[in-house]
């Protein structure tokens, strides 16, 4: 249910059109709405440097809703979301950047994924499919947003881990999409997007967006967390650019494009080689 959940976001974004900005901002706002409550009661609060994580971990998710959700305005459903997905991918050059030496087995899979993310690339540079909403902009412009928005929640991810051994899920979270939310207000205001006045479709996908993609998305993947273990979550994870895709052509009519046929598979298998190979990777939800 999680995963299905998960793999609407795209399919709402899509169906609906709404401005990125505002989606991304009513959709951190309203997490935000939910888990108030919860983080304001929880016994254990952030204190001194904490509150600058969370503030750079609200600034990350800002911005990887700003560009993966302007991502599909550019280039296919599978491409926007598979490339989302490859933040695995980023934490591990990350760990290797920091002094980590990655094994064998991350370099196969790091390089599998990359020839992936390769033939996607390639494949819209060289004549992809022209944007979905029509308007100007190239889905090589898209793929790119997408891979900014996985090196978004990289980082995002990369500060979780560090902040949620100290601080609940609940505290996390629900201060993070605050801090997200106040970021994404004033860069609405400053690009001229209202974050009212938006037509009944946008509003129905902003209300369908936080109660299945946030919440019976995201908020069930990290509780199972304790049940089923990081890796089993981030294993079931991988499965959003398969169930993006069957939603966009079972709704939408959108078919993939060749080249991310070919190359999905591709980085998916690699983010499973790498998961499986680092177990002590940050937790994908």
């Amino acid at each position: 249910m999680a995963i299905v959940a998960v793999s609407s976001s795209a399919i709402l974004a899509r169906w609906a059109r709404p401005e990125p900005l505002a989606l991304a901002f009513w959709r951190t706002a309203g997490g935000a709405a939910v888990l108030g409550m919860p983080a304001w009661r929880a016994p254990v609060r952030p204190r001194g440097r904490q509150w600058w994580w969370l503030a750079a971990a609200g600034v990350a998710l800002a911005l990887h809703f700003a560009t993966w959700l302007a991502s599909l305005r550019l280039t296919s459903v599978a491409a926007s979301v598979t490339l989302v997905c490859s933040s695995p991918l980023m934490i591990a050059l990350w760990l290797w950047a920091a002094g980590r030496r990655p094994s064998g087995r991350t370099w196969a899979a790091i390089g599998l994924s990359f020839l992936g993310v390769a033939l996607i690339l390639a494949g819209d540079a060289a004549g992809g499919a022209p944007p979905p909403d029509g308007g100007p902009g190239s889905a090589l412009a898209g793929d790119l947003l997408a891979l900014a928005g996985a090196a978004c929640i990289a980082v995002y991810f990369v500060i979780g881990d560090r902040l949620r051994a100290t601080l609940p899920t609940s505290v996390y979270a629900g201060w993070t999409y605050a801090a997200a939310a106040a970021v994404l207000a004033p860069m609405a205001l400053v690009s001229g997007v209202s974050l009212v006045h938006l037509d009944g479709r946008a509003w129905v996908a902003v209300v369908a967006t936080v109660v299945g993609p946030q919440l019976a998305g995201h908020t069930v993947l990290n509780a199972l967390l304790k049940q089923l273990g990081s890796i089993t979550v981030s294993l079931a994870l991988l499965l959003e650019p398969f169930g993006s895709s069957l939603l966009a052509w079972i709704f939408l009519a959108e078919l993939p494009p060749l080249a991310v046929v070919a190359g999905a598979p591709l980085v998916v298998a690699g983010l499973a080689l790498q998961l499986m190979a680092n177990r002590s990777s940050p937790p994908a939800a």
